[in-house]
């Protein structure tokens, strides 16, 4: 959390506070994971996963928006790309100016070392491109697409990039945020442990 607040502030984004010194936990299990967003979950799903972790519509849209910064593995746009509904065809809802330029840079079966820019039009900087990227049908990622398919969450995305009435509270909104994502599941007590190596379990 604290290298991706620098980030965001070393990328012309807004510096905010976080709460530190949180413990670390003493579980690593692959099984944990099923309950992280994937790539290509449905906005169903995607919603469900975040109201697990009492996140709303607007943190989902909001903390998705991080993708304006970085870069994703190619393979991760392969369904997408070349067989979304299981016959060999891409996503609908690509723009069809951006799906030649997607499939240039991501050809079928591109490596696992292979990246593609998150927001193209920005990519080092932090800003709302993002959130226009995915209204315009410009997003690289599934995930973020899928942002589009709901009531709920077009209604934000649409708060802040859709004509004369969006709104400027963009940067402000994403720390909160980032700050509220980094209060999920705090251990307090005996519970989780201070490392003495980041990497490993005392």
């Amino acid at each position: 959390m604290l290298a991706a607040r620098d980030a965001v502030a070393l990328s012309d984004g807004p510096d905010y506070e976080l709460p530190t010194g949180r413990r670390d936990g003493r579980i690593s299990s692959l099984a944990l994971a099923s309950h992280l967003p994937e790539v290509n979950d449905p906005i169903r799903v995607l919603k469900a996963k975040f109201h697990a972790k009492g996140l709303s519509e607007k943190d989902l849209v909001l903390l998705t928006a991080a993708h304006t910064l970085g870069t994703a593995a190619c393979f991760l746009t392969s369904k997408r790309l070349y067989n979304f509904s299981g016959r060999g065809d891409p996503d609908p809802t690509i723009s069809p100016r951006f799906l030649p330029r997607l499939k240039s840079f991501c050809p079928l079966n591109s490596d696992f070392v292979r990246r593609i820019p998150l927001d193209w039009a920005s990519e080092f900087e932090f800003d709302d491109h993002i959130l226009r990227n995915v209204v315009t049908g410009f997003a690289v990622l599934a995930s973020d697409a899928q942002l589009t398919e709901d009531r709920k969450t077009r209604q934000v995305l649409e708060s802040y990039v859709g004509g004369g009435h969006a709104t400027s509270s963009f940067g402000a909104d994403f720390a909160e945020a980032m700050v509220k994502m980094g209060r999920i599941g705090v251990k307090t007590g005996s519970q989780g442990e201070i490392r003495k190596i980041c990497g490993k379990v005392n």
